[in-house]
């Protein structure tokens, strides 16, 4: 099972969706991580919250100097697309969830650019959103590169939902487990990947049902977790 570190490695210092929980996640040494970005003004912003802590109005209601002028806990503005791009490289899968609509068309131009570039593969790159339709616009837009299927309630046809997009995973809350689900999403080709599991309890349950990934909110421990898990090898 996969550990995807979910807004990176946050901590009292290192406020979630910061460059500093990507780069301590990094450290750590996690399979993936998976972090939140609002197409605004033309670029990216990576936050989660629609609104703002202590703001009045939506993020998308903000002017881009108002949003330049953010700044996390610990000092940190909004970090863009470029910035993680830069920060990740191929170290690890790095699951980027579109919160908005508008974004996939500059998502798919920035990530061909950053490739071409940098010569690394977009191998490690999977789109994810509730938005089915921004995840359609990347699957024209960019084939080859994984997406990933947000879901927050469980469909009548469980995997069938997924046909028309053909993603790499469905994506779904811990609230929806189901051996049957599980089964399904496998069947059909897909990985299946769980948000957002912190508990021994949870991880248990997913282990049972042989899910692929989970999003975890404390991955140094979930790490600790899977490789309690992990026989030896026999010498």
């Amino acid at each position: 099972m996969l550990c995807i570190a979910h807004r990176g490695l946050a901590n009292t210092n290192r406020p979630e969706n910061t460059l500093a929980a990507v780069e301590a996640a990094l450290e750590l040494g996690v399979d993936a991580i998976e972090v939140d970005l609002w197409y605004i003004h033309g670029r990216f912003w990576m936050t989660h919250d629609r609104i703002w802590r202590g703001a009045s109005k939506s993020l998308t209601g903000h002017t881009k100097p108002q949003l330049e002028a953010i700044r996390h806990r610990n000092g940190e503005p909004l970090a863009g697309l470029d910035e993680l791009l830069n920060l990740v490289q191929d170290r690890c899968l790095l699951n980027i969830e579109l919160k908005n609509g508008g974004g996939a068309d500059q998502l798919c131009k920035t990530l061909t650019a950053y490739s071409h570039d940098t010569r690394i593969s977009l191998e490690q790159i999977i789109i994810s959103s509730f938005n089915h339709h921004e995840l359609n616009a990347c699957k024209h837009l960019l084939p080859t590169v994984k997406r990933g299927m947000l879901l927050a309630s469980l469909p009548l046809g469980y995997g069938a939902c997924a046909n028309d997009l053909q993603p790499y995973s469905i994506n779904t809350s811990i609230n929806l487990m189901s051996k049957d689900f599980t089964e399904d999403i496998h069947k059909r080709g897909y990985q299946h990947w769980v948000y957002t599991a912190n508990t021994r309890e949870d991880w248990d349950h997913l282990h049972d049902l042989e899910v692929d990934g989970c999003f975890t909110d404390v991955a140094d421990q979930f790490k600790a977790y899977l490789n309690a898990r992990t026989p030896l090898s026999p010498r």
